[in-house]
């Protein structure tokens, strides 16, 4: 009998699924399995357990795999009750999905195996962006989600994912004095305060960059999820999402402590859009809550060390990004 468990999504979406392939190759160790991952394929490269049994659908004879198989497992998170209800993570509503199990006990830590092609190529990639910035301590900071789009007025992310502009602005301006910042994203989003590297690297050089930087600042998006594969320590902006289903303990959450609107995302786009209306208020940080964001990414970097926090001026206009 062939199983084929066929993953769709986000880059994220792939990465917290990794525990629980792992743990359904542990208890099914005599079955012939596969899976199917259009475009992110590459996640399980050089984890042994799972890079030969995983295929690309747009490689030539992949549907011979299909074509054979008796059983297809099509995991979808997103419409188990208990995930919607923020009471359960990505990682372990995989492990529901595929494995069929509700004890989580057993599932494997997150993980990606980086290469050492990869680690040299984060390596020179660090090192310029100290020979231009000249601090000694590197962060990677990643403050758009998929869903920001470019507006003539600035950067916005209806879906609520991303870092607010005055957040930011203050989180780039202070950050940029001690440390060098290396920004992942989308070149057309780039603030010219962080370094870009070009040639942009491909996502598996992204995830070796941020294990070997010092620390990660981002939104919820692939890049917290690399951090914590990598076990690497990290501040990440929630506010359209619940921390519960999409980040993790021992990360540093930046968090408005207001009601949050569950997300029905792929069940109901109209909901999905009215809930992030909803959540609208999660993503207004006062500027005594950035700062006091700030203080504490500091202190997760150095210790504590005093923070000397500036002073913004007053801004007026569109806040909401």
């Amino acid at each position: 009998m062939t199983t084929i468990i066929s993953l769709d999504g986000g880059l994220g979406r792939i990465i917290t699924a990794i525990p629980a392939l792992l743990k359904y190759h542990k208890n099914n160790p005599d079955k012939e399995w596969y899976i199917m991952i259009p475009g992110w394929d590459f996640v399980t490269w050089s984890i042994p357990e799972l890079q030969e049994k995983t295929f690309n659908p747009d490689s030539k004879g992949s549907f011979d795999l299909y074509w054979k198989a008796d059983h297809i497992i099509s995991p979808e998170p997103y419409r188990l009750p208990a995930y919607y209800r923020n009471e359960i993570s990505l990682r372990e509503a995989f492990d529901i999905c595929i494995n069929n199990s509700t004890d989580h006990s057993d599932l494997p830590p997150m993980q990606l195996n980086i290469s050492t092609p990869e680690k040299r190529k984060a390596y020179e990639i660090i090192e310029e962006a100290k020979s231009k910035h000249k601090k000694s301590k590197t962060i990677v900071l990643q403050p758009y989600g998929s869903t920001a789009t470019p507006h003539p007025s600035g950067i916005f992310d209806d879906s609520l994912r991303s870092i607010p502009k005055p957040m930011l602005d203050y989180f780039i301006k202070e950050l940029s004095k001690d440390y060098n910042l290396i920004f992942m994203g989308a070149k057309e989003f780039h603030d010219v305060r962080t370094y870009k590297p070009d040639p942009d690297p491909n996502l598996r050089e992204w995830a070796a960059i941020i294990g070997a930087a010092d620390y990660f600042v981002g939104c919820d998006s692939c890049g917290q999820h690399m951090c914590k594969a990598l076990n690497k320590s990290a501040s990440v902006v929630i506010a359209g999402t619940h921390s519960v289903n999409v980040t993790y303990d021992g990360f540093h959450i930046i968090e408005r402590d207001v009601e949050f609107y569950p997300d029905s995302m792929r069940i109901s786009g109209f909901q999905a859009h009215m809930s992030s209306r909803l959540n609208e208020p999660r993503i207004e940080f006062t500027q005594k809550e950035i700062e006091t964001s700030y203080q504490e990414i500091i202190k997760k970097i150095e210790g504590n060390r005093k923070v000397e926090v500036s002073k913004p001026k007053e801004v007026s206009g569109i806040k909401y990004t």
